[in-house]
Protein backbone atom coordinates (compact mmCIF):
# COMPACT_ATOMS: atom_id res chain seq x y z
CA UNK A 1 0.00 0.00 0.00
CA UNK A 2 1.57 3.24 -1.03
CA UNK A 3 1.50 5.83 1.77
CA UNK A 4 -0.50 8.74 -0.03
CA UNK A 5 0.92 12.09 2.42
CA UNK A 6 4.45 10.53 1.37
CA UNK A 7 3.89 11.00 -2.59
CA UNK A 8 2.30 14.05 -2.55
CA UNK A 9 5.07 15.31 0.28
CA UNK A 10 7.81 14.62 -2.62
CA UNK A 11 5.80 16.10 -5.51
CA UNK A 12 5.52 19.37 -3.87
CA UNK A 13 8.97 19.15 -2.97
CA UNK A 14 10.01 18.79 -6.30
CA UNK A 15 7.88 21.51 -7.89
CA UNK A 16 9.38 23.70 -5.40
CA UNK A 17 13.01 22.64 -6.71
CA UNK A 18 11.91 22.98 -10.10
CA UNK A 19 10.68 26.74 -10.02
CA UNK A 20 13.92 27.54 -7.84
CA UNK A 21 16.34 26.10 -10.11
CA UNK A 22 17.24 25.93 -13.68
CA UNK A 23 16.20 23.11 -15.61
CA UNK A 24 19.77 20.86 -15.90
CA UNK A 25 20.09 21.42 -11.93
CA UNK A 26 16.51 20.77 -11.27
CA UNK A 27 16.74 17.58 -12.58
CA UNK A 28 19.92 16.21 -10.93
CA UNK A 29 18.23 17.14 -8.01
CA UNK A 30 15.23 14.72 -8.63
CA UNK A 31 16.76 12.21 -10.03
CA UNK A 32 19.19 11.83 -6.77
CA UNK A 33 16.40 12.17 -4.71
CA UNK A 34 14.72 9.27 -7.28
CA UNK A 35 17.60 7.21 -7.23
CA UNK A 36 17.16 6.68 -3.38
CA UNK A 37 13.18 5.82 -2.97
CA UNK A 38 11.68 2.60 -3.06
CA UNK A 39 10.86 1.43 -6.30
CA UNK A 40 7.46 0.70 -5.10
CA UNK A 41 7.10 4.62 -5.05
CA UNK A 42 9.10 5.08 -8.26
CA UNK A 43 6.38 5.73 -10.77
CA UNK A 44 4.38 8.47 -8.85
CA UNK A 45 7.67 10.38 -7.52
CA UNK A 46 8.87 10.61 -11.19
CA UNK A 47 5.75 12.66 -12.18
CA UNK A 48 7.59 15.97 -11.32
CA UNK A 49 9.80 15.24 -14.50
CA UNK A 50 7.20 15.75 -16.89
CA UNK A 51 7.34 19.49 -16.27
CA UNK A 52 11.05 19.75 -17.16
CA UNK A 53 10.31 18.51 -21.03
CA UNK A 54 13.48 17.97 -20.86
CA UNK A 55 15.69 14.97 -23.22
CA UNK A 56 17.95 13.89 -21.06
CA UNK A 57 15.06 12.50 -18.80
CA UNK A 58 14.66 9.81 -21.70
CA UNK A 59 18.20 8.65 -20.77
CA UNK A 60 17.02 8.50 -17.00
CA UNK A 61 14.06 6.31 -17.99
CA UNK A 62 15.94 3.85 -19.87
CA UNK A 63 17.89 3.32 -17.29
CA UNK A 64 15.43 2.68 -14.48
CA UNK A 65 12.47 1.81 -16.11
CA UNK A 66 13.18 -1.75 -14.85
CA UNK A 67 13.29 -0.89 -11.38
CA UNK A 68 9.32 -1.71 -11.85
CA UNK A 69 7.54 -4.95 -12.36
CA UNK A 70 4.19 -3.04 -13.68
CA UNK A 71 5.45 -0.76 -16.37
CA UNK A 72 2.40 1.45 -16.28
CA UNK A 73 1.64 4.52 -19.26
CA UNK A 74 3.33 7.16 -16.72
CA UNK A 75 6.87 5.94 -17.66
CA UNK A 76 5.11 6.71 -22.06
CA UNK A 77 3.62 9.76 -20.34
CA UNK A 78 6.74 11.01 -19.04
CA UNK A 79 8.89 9.97 -22.26
CA UNK A 80 6.17 11.85 -24.66
CA UNK A 81 6.38 14.73 -21.95
CA UNK A 82 10.77 15.04 -22.96
CA UNK A 83 10.94 15.21 -26.38
CA UNK A 84 10.53 11.72 -27.41
CA UNK A 85 11.75 10.91 -31.18
CA UNK A 86 10.68 7.62 -33.59
CA UNK A 87 14.49 7.22 -33.71
CA UNK A 88 14.34 6.60 -29.13
CA UNK A 89 10.83 4.49 -30.10
CA UNK A 90 12.55 2.00 -32.12
CA UNK A 91 15.47 1.61 -30.41
CA UNK A 92 13.03 1.15 -27.14
CA UNK A 93 11.33 -1.40 -29.32
CA UNK A 94 14.43 -3.10 -30.46
CA UNK A 95 15.50 -3.97 -26.98
CA UNK A 96 12.09 -5.69 -26.04
CA UNK A 97 10.28 -5.35 -22.38
CA UNK A 98 9.81 -3.34 -20.56
CA UNK A 99 11.05 -0.11 -22.59
CA UNK A 100 8.88 -1.35 -25.55
CA UNK A 101 6.01 -0.80 -23.53
CA UNK A 102 6.89 2.42 -22.69
CA UNK A 103 8.14 3.03 -26.31
CA UNK A 104 4.60 2.48 -27.40
CA UNK A 105 3.10 4.49 -24.90
CA UNK A 106 5.11 7.51 -25.50
CA UNK A 107 4.50 6.87 -29.12
CA UNK A 108 1.14 6.94 -28.53
CA UNK A 109 0.44 9.81 -26.79
CA UNK A 110 2.79 11.58 -29.44
CA UNK A 111 0.22 10.56 -32.26
CA UNK A 112 -2.79 11.32 -30.38
CA UNK A 113 -5.65 12.76 -32.75
CA UNK A 114 -7.63 15.32 -30.19
CA UNK A 115 -8.98 14.68 -27.41
CA UNK A 116 -8.59 11.27 -26.10
CA UNK A 117 -10.85 9.60 -23.07
CA UNK A 118 -8.72 10.26 -20.00
CA UNK A 119 -6.14 12.43 -21.28
CA UNK A 120 -4.52 14.43 -18.56
CA UNK A 121 -4.73 17.96 -18.87
CA UNK A 122 -0.78 18.27 -18.66
CA UNK A 123 -1.01 16.28 -21.94
CA UNK A 124 -3.97 18.14 -23.54
CA UNK A 125 -2.22 21.45 -22.60
CA UNK A 126 1.48 19.99 -23.97
CA UNK A 127 0.33 18.08 -27.05
CA UNK A 128 3.80 16.40 -27.38
CA UNK A 129 4.88 15.29 -31.12
CA UNK A 130 7.37 12.67 -32.05
CA UNK A 131 10.19 16.01 -31.99
CA UNK A 132 11.97 14.09 -35.74
CA UNK A 133 8.81 14.39 -37.35
CA UNK A 134 9.23 10.79 -38.91
CA UNK A 135 7.44 9.53 -41.78
CA UNK A 136 3.48 8.16 -40.96
CA UNK A 137 4.56 5.39 -43.03
CA UNK A 138 7.86 4.71 -40.93
CA UNK A 139 5.82 4.27 -37.75
CA UNK A 140 3.01 2.19 -38.96
CA UNK A 141 5.73 -0.24 -40.28
CA UNK A 142 8.02 -0.36 -37.15
CA UNK A 143 4.67 -0.81 -34.81
CA UNK A 144 3.71 -3.72 -37.20
CA UNK A 145 6.82 -5.11 -37.26
CA UNK A 146 7.12 -5.04 -33.62
CA UNK A 147 3.80 -7.20 -33.46
CA UNK A 148 5.68 -9.82 -34.66
CA UNK A 149 7.51 -10.50 -31.46
CA UNK A 150 5.16 -9.54 -29.05
CA UNK A 151 1.41 -9.62 -30.07
CA UNK A 152 -0.62 -9.75 -26.69
CA UNK A 153 -3.32 -7.84 -26.16
CA UNK A 154 -1.63 -4.86 -24.80
CA UNK A 155 0.40 -4.38 -27.68
CA UNK A 156 -1.88 -4.82 -30.35
CA UNK A 157 -4.22 -2.61 -29.15
CA UNK A 158 -2.18 0.24 -28.85
CA UNK A 159 -0.58 -0.51 -32.17
CA UNK A 160 -3.95 -0.43 -33.52
CA UNK A 161 -4.67 2.72 -31.61
CA UNK A 162 -1.20 4.44 -33.19
CA UNK A 163 -1.95 3.25 -36.58
CA UNK A 164 -5.57 4.51 -36.44
CA UNK A 165 -4.33 8.27 -35.26
CA UNK A 166 -1.79 8.74 -37.45
CA UNK A 167 -3.89 7.96 -40.60
CA UNK A 168 -6.94 9.67 -38.99
CA UNK A 169 -9.23 6.17 -39.49
CA UNK A 170 -12.08 5.79 -37.15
Amino acid sequence: MHDREKVESFQIRMEEIIKKHDTEDAFEIIVSELNKCENRYLAEFMAPLNFLKYEPVLDWVEQNVHRVNNVTQDWGHLSASSNFTWERAEMWLEKGRPWSLVALDATMFCTTQGERLNQSPWMRELRPKLKDDPKLESIANGLKKYLDADNVPRTKKIVNRIINDIFEIE
